[in-house]
């Protein structure tokens, strides 16, 4: 019976450990150009008055293959959909569209990043120089910045597809750093 109840046990710690690994993955929507953001895109839905907003991140993983010891970058551009909200009952198109082009210019970044570290390089026991990640998300930071004060966090249509029409340019521009879909 102890036996039993100690399989049992150790079943259940399995699947609760494996159900915790799957769900970070679920957290996250990757950019697609396929894929245009949706409310049900968004974790948080938030009550009449409320703006909402979205969390991206741009994350990098370094593979180290262990016979030829050269690293790899790997660069992901996702949105956090627990740290992002969206109020289903205001001007929904237009928080769609500022969070869209919010995620296309963390996109344009994230193809940047996969440019500059795009050839393998031999794994060193030295200290860590800074690379071009730290630069590159200081940028696209700044721009995503600019980018909402120049169209007013969207609100300015003109502006909007001005910004629109550049965004889509550079990334056709980056077109070879694309993740394949």
């Amino acid at each position: 019976m102890k036996i039993l109840l100690s399989t049992v046990a150790l079943l259940f710690s399995f699947i609760t450990a494996f159900g915790q690994a799957q769900s970070p993955a679920a957290d996250l929507v990757s950019w697609s150009a396929k894929h245009r953001l949706s409310v049900s895109d968004f974790g948080v839905k938030l009550k009449k008055g409320k703006v909402g907003k979205a969390g991206f991140q741009l994350a990098t993983e370094t593979r180290t293959n262990l016979y030829t010891h050269q690293k790899r970058v790997i660069v992901r551009n996702n949105m956090v959909r627990s740290a992002s909200s969206i109020n289903p009952g205001q001007h929904v198109q237009e928080q769609l569209r500022f969070q869209q082009t919010l995620f296309d210019i963390m996109e344009i970044y994230a193809r940047q990043l996969r440019q500059a570290t795009q050839t393998p390089t031999a794994a060193t026991s030295t200290a860590r120089k800074p690379g071009p990640e730290e630069q590159i998300v200081a940028a696209a930071a700044k721009r995503r910045q600019h980018y909402g004060v120049d169209t007013q966090y969207g609100t300015l249509a003109a502006k909007q597809a001005k910004w629109e029409k550049t965004i889509k340019q550079e990334l056709a521009a980056l077109q070879s750093f694309a993740v394949p879909e």
